[in-house]
């Protein structure tokens, strides 16, 4: 497969970008809108006639000059290909039977805010808030200061299309923004992040310029497996890690605190039924497997945007939508149907339904770190796995 090297090209309507400090200089930015090439005024002039004695098939006059220069410049291009493969290549040409990936200079800038991880072949590791498991990109703030996201650009291309524009929201010290690239636009502070573009699990290109149009970091994607991403490690070394952490700078004790239980949250799995027939009857009377959590304090818990999952692998595998509410010593039933109707509060609906013959159920919190894990090996129909007011649990009767 041939990759083609592209310099990085500039903002939709926008003048050509200068060079964040510690970068390389994008070439080839677009020019101001507006401006047009002169044309120079000439006169009617009566056609040349041919010399006397030409030849009508003779070549045109410095062809051998202009042959010899495209043999020098093909030349250097396939010295240049063997020299430096990673970021310089011939073209593709049109019809061959690879696709053409496009590549681009990097830019590693030392600004505080750069590109972190991305991921783009989303097959569970997280959920919008409509269910959906779209690719995403993660921004970090690495620096010491707040910094105001306003007017910084997630772009692909200079396509107006490929461009998200991220809105007013200020990002801590070390806290991370994650932004759903599933072609949807959505910029509003308070909200999830999403980006009218789409990347490709083949290959993609990713550029981050700061408010003052400057490219502050650039980054080429490379194939990417299902729930693989790739992940910055230094300043200008990735890596691509099935180790996520989206939401989290990347350290080994983020991924720890992802994907070991914390003990602190007052809700806990209570019940689980695998095989039901006559308990906790939906909104249209219909049984389902079910899950129950109950909130073991005196105080009401909001579990808005918490997971739930019978995957350890992928613990943010459902998604709880905003309004869900656990009074003080309350309980909630959440169906486990396979249905996916997160946008019914009264009613829970999960994207999966549980195995009678064993599976682990873990509750998430909105960092996606789990805050409570069950395992059962085998339940048969109408029975329950319930938890005990020490802890413990037993197979019995369901009592919801």
């Amino acid at each position: 497969m041939t990759q083609n090297n592209r310099p990085v090209q500039g903002r939709p309507q926008a003048a050509p970008r200068r060079v964040a400090p510690g970068g390389q200089a994008p070439q080839g930015a677009r020019p101001a809108q507006g401006a047009q090439p002169a044309q120079a005024q000439h006169s009617p002039q009566k056609p040349k006639q041919p010399p006397i004695g030409a030849r009508s098939g003779a070549l045109p006059r410095g062809f051998g000059l202009l042959a010899g220069v495209c043999a020098v410049i093909v030349a250097l291009g396939l010295v240049m290909q063997a020299w430096m493969p990673g970021s310089f290549a011939l073209k593709t040409k049109a019809g061959a039977a690879e696709p053409e990936i496009v590549r681009i200079t990097e830019i590693h800038g030392s600004g505080p805010i750069r590109l972190n991880e991305i991921m783009s072949a989303n097959a569970g590791v997280l959920i919008d808030g409509a269910g959906n498991t779209p690719d995403w990109v993660e921004v970090a703030n690495v620096g010491s200061r707040p910094v105001n996201l306003k007017g910084y650009v997630l772009a692909k291309s200079a396509k107006a299309g490929n461009v998200f524009v991220f809105p007013d929201a200020i990002l801590q010290p070390g806290e991370c923004a994650v932004v759903y690239a599933d072609s949807t636009l959505q910029a509003e502070l308070g909200e999830e992040l999403h980006a009218p573009f789409r990347l490709s699990s083949a290959g993609d290109v990713l550029m981050l310029f700061n408010d003052a149009d400057v490219a502050v970091d650039t980054v080429n994607l490379p194939a990417l497996g299902e729930n693989e991403a790739y992940v910055r490690r230094e300043r200008d070394s990735w890596v691509v890690s099935a180790e996520t952490t989206p939401g989290m700078l990347n350290t080994e004790e983020n991924y720890r605190a992802m994907t070991s239980v914390v003990a602190d949250s007052p809700v806990q799995l209570c019940e689980i039924v695998a095989s039901n027939t006559k308990y906790a009857p939906d909104e249209s009377g219909v049984f389902h497997d079910y899950v129950a959590l109950r909130n073991t304090s005196g105080d009401a818990v909001d579990i808005s945007g918490w997971y739930l999952s019978d995957d350890p692998a992928l613990p943010r595998l459902w998604r709880f939508p905003s309004g869900v509410i656990i009074p003080g010593g309350g309980t909630l039933v959440v169906h486990c149907s396979g249905l996916n109707r997160p946008d019914n509060v009264a009613h829970l609906h999960t994207s999966f339904r549980l195995s009678t013959e064993g599976e682990t159920v873990t509750l998430s919190n909105a960092n996606g770190q789990p805050v409570d894990r069950a395992s059962y090996d085998l339940l048969r129909t109408d029975t329950a796995c319930i938890r005990g007011a020490d802890g413990s649990w037993s197979v019995g009767t369901p009592t919801m």
